[in-house]
């Protein structure tokens, strides 16, 4: 039986609660960007050789000639030991497409959704507006709602990290840095911290969302090792979602050094203010 003593140490709990939520609310939910820096070495390669997965147009290409920061660490972080040992680590070759996991299909846009028509001026001579696929995209994926958005992150972000098994990528392909979609072994797939975020991505991007709302990150551990994640930006500011965490998380809650954050879509990376 709740006696008074209860009630007033359950509404003084309820009062902290709200307070830390309107602080947080209140402090700076979108990430500061700084100068203009070189993508991570990992990045450029895999633009080079896998437009694809990398998300860029053929004409960012060029702008991937930029200084890497110096003295950049490997983001080669797993949150624990590697779970399997590979002895025939190796690169593989161009023409071994890697067996990719299917989004989740219960949160697909449909057709019908993302053919959003939404007040756009009409032109001259009274031609109809078409919203472009990309637009329609945006105005589906805002329509939503973040409530509904932030649950379709925590599925994917869920779904990809009890997929994936943890893997270096010296592990894998013998290399001490290797971006890439998770690999295919023995029929499992495999992968250190940039490959369960490039799979999000994929993910998510196949689930309706806007690439312009999704970005790599780079940072460094409370543990001292190179990290990088998938951002994405709602309108309650920049979020995370990583391996190392199930649950899609403000960029600020997390116990990380944040190093440099691409632009999206584009090969422009800034540093993190």
């Amino acid at each position: 039986m709740f006696n008074t003593r209860n009630i007033v140490s359950g509404l003084i709990s309820a009062v902290a609660l709200m307070a830390g939520v309107n602080a947080h609310a209140g402090s700076m939910p979108f990430m500061p960007r700084g100068a203009g820096m070189g993508a991570p070495t990992g990045f450029a390669e895999l633009c080079r050789r896998d437009l694809a997965t990398c998300g860029l147009p053929q004409s960012q290409l060029a702008l991937l000639g930029l200084e890497a920061p110096s003295g950049q660490s490997l983001t080669s972080s797993v949150g624990g030991a590697p779970a399997h040992a590979f002895p025939d680590a190796r690169t593989p070759s161009q023409d071994q497409a890697p067996e990719l996991v299917p989004a989740v299909a219960s949160e697909v846009a449909t057709p019908a959704a993302q053919s959003v028509v939404g007040g756009a001026q009409q032109p001259a001579m009274n031609v109809p507006a078409v919203e472009t696929p990309a637009a329609a995209m945006v105005s589906a994926w805002l329509a939503r709602g973040e409530r509904e958005q932030l649950r379709l992150l925590n599925q994917i972000n869920q779904a990809v990290n009890r997929d994936v098994k943890k893997a270096s990528d010296l592990d894998l392909y013998g290399q001490p840095e290797y971006w890439a979609l998770p690999r295919v072994v023995d029929g499992k797939l495999y992968g250190d911290c940039e490959d369960y975020a490039l799979e999000k991505r994929r993910q998510l991007i196949a689930a309706g969302v806007p690439e312009s709302a999704l970005s790599l990150a780079v940072a460094v551990t409370a543990r001292g090792e190179g990290h990088a994640v998938l951002m994405i930006s709602l309108k309650s500011g920049d979020w995370v979602l990583d391996n190392l965490t199930p649950w899609a998380t403000p960029w600020e809650d997390l116990n990380y050094r944040w190093v440099q954050r691409q632009v999206p879509g584009t090969a422009l990376w800034t540093s993190a203010a």
